[in-house]
C-alpha cells in the first residue's frame, strides 16, 4: 500500500503499535466468535518484501456479488455527506492491490445486504458461522500477513480498522465496535507521536502523502465514531482532536473557514472538546490550574465559542454559495443541523423548566427545514435500501428537541414524522423506537390536559408544566426468541411544580427493530448532556482541569 511520494517513502521509519492495540482487538475478535490474533506489531522490513498474491475468494458465486452490493450501494451508506474520500475512492483504490481490504468490503456488502432483506430475523439465529464471518477472518489473516512483510503498514492497519468498526457496528456488536474504535484512536496518537502532531488547523500543511491520507481520511471518521458510536457501548469518549492545540490544550482554530469540512471538524472538535471538559476526561491535553467548575461559565464559553464560530461559517458561506452543488447545499444543510444539535444540547443543561424549550420556536423551524431537506434529497436517499442505516453525525439526537421538547403543535408532529422518514437505524439506534416514545409523550401531556386522542390542537395550544414529561428511562424486558422485544418505559413529570418532587408511570411498549440484529437499548440523549455532567450531588471535581472551553484563533 502505497500513500506516500518517492521522497517521502526513503524517510520511512517502522511504526510499532500501540501496547495495548493487539489485546483489544483479540478481545473484540473473540466477543463476535472470530479466531484472530490481533492486529499484530509490524516487524522490520526485509531486503526483499514478497509480492502479495490476491487472497483466495470464499466462494466466486457470493464475494464479487457482495464486492459489487458494497461498491454500489453499502460505500455511499457508509460514506454519508462527509466520507467521500475514503469509502468511495481511497477503498475502491486499495481494494485493487490489497487484499485485506477486499475481503473486509466484501463481508460488508453481504452483511448489509443480508440485514436490509432479512426482516425476520433469521440472520440472528444461524447457529453456523454466516458466509461475511468468514471473510472478515481472511481479512485479518491478510492484514497479519501484511504487518510480517510489510516496512509501514500504519495506513492499512488505519484503513482496516474502519472497515472493521463499520461491520461491527452493521451486525449489532458495539462493544467490538467500541474496542476497534479505541485502538484505531491509539493507532493514530502513535502514529502522531512519530511523525508529530498537527501544527496547522486541520486540511492544511501537511508533509506527505501518507500525513494528508491519515490526517484529512482516517482521523475524521475516527472522531466521527469516538463521538457517536462510544456512547452505544456505554462507554466513555477519548479526547481525540483533529486541530492543533497550544501548550495549554486550548483548541486552535483557522481565523477564516476555506472548506465546509473545515467548518464542519472545527466544529466536531468543538463538541469533543466540550464533551470531555463536562464529562471529567483528561488524558493531559490540558494543563491549565485546577479551577471551580460553574456551569453558567462553560455554558457561556461554549456559546460564545459556537457564535464565533458561525461567523466564520456565515464568512464561508458569503463567499461560496453561489458555487456550490446540491451536494454541497445538502452539506451545508448537515453542519446546520449539527450546530442546533450542539445549541440543543447545551440548552438542556441550562433550562431549568419545561415551559423554557417554548421560547425557540425559530431554532425548531430552522431545524425542520434543514432536516427535511436532507431526508428528501433523493441522491442522498434514492430508494429504501439507502435508508438501511447511516454513520452520519445523525438526526435522531437533534429531533429529540423537535418531537419532544418542542410543544408546538405542528412543529411537533413535523418532528415525529421526520422520525419516520429518517434512516431506520442511526449506529445502533432505532429511529422508530424514538419515534414511538416521542408520541407516546405527546399523548400522555396532550390527555393531561382532557384532549381526545388524535385530536390535533390548535398551533398556538401549549401544555401547562404540571402535565409535560421532563425525562424518560427505558429498560428491556427478557423476551423469547424471534418475539418483538418488549420494554419497560418509565415518563418523568413534575405535576406539582417544578420545585417539585418527581412523579413517575411505567408502561410497557413493544418496540420493533426492522433489522435482524440487535439494536440498542433507546436513551434520553439529552440526559447525557452537559446537565448531569455538572450536578454537584454527583460530580467528583478531582483532576477536571480547566472549567471552561478555551479556543484561540489562529492563521
Amino acid at each position: 500500500m502505497s500513500l506516500e511520494d518517492p521522497a517521502s517513502r526513503q524517510k520511512r521509519t517502522r511504526l510499532s503499535k500501540p501496547k495495548d492495540s493487539t489485546g483489544q482487538m483479540r478481545r473484540s475478535c473473540a466477543n463476535a466468535g472470530r479466531i484472530c490474533e490481533g492486529y499484530g506489531t509490524p516487524k522490520p522490513a526485509t531486503p526483499l518484501p514478497r509480492s502479495l498474491a490476491p487472497a483466495p475468494a470464499v466462494d466466486d458465486a457470493i464475494e464479487p456479488p457482495a464486492l459489487e452490493f458494497f461498491f454500489i450501494k453499502t460505500a455511499p451508506q457508509l460514506a454519508g455527506f462527509f466520507g467521500s474520500a475514503f469509502f468511495q475512492h481511497s477503498v475502491l483504490q486499495q481494494s485493487l492491490a490489497e487484499p485485506a481490504i477486499r475481503q473486509a468490503i466484501a463481508a460488508i456488502g453481504l452483511l448489509h445486504e443480508q440485514t436490509a432483506t432479512d426482516r425476520h430475523g433469521t440472520l440472528a439465529r444461524r447457529s453456523s458461522p454466516s458466509i461475511h464471518i468468514k471473510l472478515y477472518n481472511r481479512s485479518i489473516r491478510a492484514v497479519l500477513d501484511k504487518i510480517t512483510s510489510s516496512e509501514n503498514a500504519t495506513p492499512l492497519l488505519a484503513m482496516t480498522n474502519v472497515l472493521f468498526t463499520c461491520l461491527e457496528i452493521i451486525q449489532g456488536n458495539a462493544k467490538a465496535a467500541a474496542a476497534h474504535i479505541t485502538a484505531g484512536i491509539k493507532l493514530l496518537q502513535a502514529w502522531r507521536e512519530k511523525n508529530g502532531v498537527p501544527i496547522a488547523p486541520w486540511g492544511r500543511k501537511y508533509t506527505s502523502f501518507e500525513a494528508r491520507f491519515m490526517e484529512t481520511e482516517i482521523a475524521p471518521i475516527l472522531s466521527l465514531f469516538n463521538t457517536n458510536a462510544i456512547e452505544c457501548a456505554g462507554g466513555q469518549r477519548s479526547k481525540f482532536i483533529l486541530n492543533p492545540v497550544d501548550e495549554n490544550g486550548a483548541l486552535l482554530l483557522a481565523t477564516r473557514f476555506e472548506t465546509l469540512d473545515e467548518a464542519r471538524v472545527g466544529l466536531i472538535d468543538m463538541i469533543t472538546d466540550a464533551t470531555s471538559v463536562c464529562n471529567g476526561l483528561n488524558n493531559g491535553l490540558v494543563r491549565r490550574p485546577l479551577a471551580d467548575i460553574d456551569p453558567v461559565v462553560v455554558s457561556s464559553s461554549v456559546q460564545q465559542n459556537l457564535e464565533r464560530w458561525q461567523r466564520n461559517v456565515d464568512d464561508l458561506i458569503r463567499r461560496q454559495k453561489c458555487t456550490w452543488d446540491t451536494k454541497e447545499q445538502r452539506i451545508a444543510d448537515a453542519i446546520c443541523v449539527i450546530r442546533l444539535s450542539t445549541t440543543f444540547g447545551v440548552r438542556a443543561y441550562e433550562t431549568k423548566s419545561e415551559c423554557e424549550w417554548d421560547m425557540h420556536r425559530a431554532e425548531y423551524e430552522d431545524l425542520i427545514r434543514f432536516a427535511d431537506a436532507i431526508v428528501s434529497d433523493r441522491v442522498r436517499f434514492p430508494d429504501e435500501l439507502s435508508r438501511t442505516f447511516s454513520l452520519d453525525f445523525g438526526l435522531i439526537f437533534p429531533l429529540h428537541a423537535v418531537a419532544w421538547k418542542c410543544r408546538w403543535p405542528r412543529l411537533r408532529r413535523q418532528g415525529l414524522d421526520l422520525l419516520l422518514r429518517t434512516t431506520r437505524r442511526e449506529w445502533l439506534f432505532e429511529a422508530r423506537h424514538y419515534h414511538a416514545i416521542f408520541s407516546r409523550i405527546m399523548e400522555i401531556e396532550e390527555a393531561g390536559c382532557g384532549l381526545l386522542p388524535g385530536v390535533r390542537p390548535d398551533d398556538d395550544w401549549l401544555p401547562p408544566e404540571h402535565v409535560r414529561i421532563c425525562d424518560f428511562l427505558v429498560d428491556v424486558l427478557p423476551t423469547p426468541q424471534g418475539e418483538t422485544p418488549i420494554y419497560e418505559v418509565t415518563f418523568f413529570s413534575r405535576p406539582h411544580g417544578i420545585d417539585g418532587p418527581l412523579a413517575s408511570v411505567t408502561e410497557q411498549m413493544r418496540l420493533e427493530s426492522l433489522q435482524p440484529v440487535e439494536a440498542a437499548v433507546p436513551t434520553n440523549m439529552f440526559g447525557h448532556s452537559l446537565k448531569r455532567a455538572f450536578q454537584t450531588t454527583d460530580l467528583d471535581c478531582t483532576g477536571i482541569g480547566e472549567c471552561y472551553l478555551g479556543i484561540r484563533i489562529v492563521v
